[in-house]
């Protein structure tokens, strides 16, 4: 979004905002069943031996997020998928520079994981 969102007035924000905000989240399946356990895992616990704090930690428990970090409940996998590469590799995201540095030593096996649990997390 930051390539398309920058060049939006605060008109054009405010209108986006308001549409999204009245906008009522539906439920996902999950992309791939076999990997809950080690989504959740990477969700609730990160990955210690790497030092990958929790997703939890910012994004709630229930990973709705808050006023500073977004929701990642239901959000889809592929999106999600994105944007961990995204912060992983480049430096395109600048107001994420704390994932850049969470995001570098995810395998591919948890962003995998972890994004497929969070596509299957109730999102309301």
């Amino acid at each position: 979004m930051w390539g398309l969102s920058r060049h939006l007035t605060d008109e054009q924000i405010e209108g986006l905002a308001t549409y999204y905000a009245q906008q009522q989240p539906s439920p996902n399946v999950l992309a791939a069943p076999g990997s809950i356990a080690d989504g959740r895992s990477v969700f609730e616990s990160g990955v210690p031996d790497k030092n990958i704090p929790a997703c939890a930690t910012c994004h709630g428990a229930l990973g709705k997020g808050n006023e500073q970090f977004p929701r990642l409940a239901g959000q889809h996998a592929d999106y999600l998928v994105k944007q961990l590469l995204v912060f992983q590799r480049t430096d395109e995201r600048p107001e994420g520079a704390i994932m850049k540095v969470i995001a570098h030593d995810l395998t591919q096996a948890n962003i995998a994981a972890v994004t497929s649990y969070l596509q299957g997390l109730p999102d309301n």
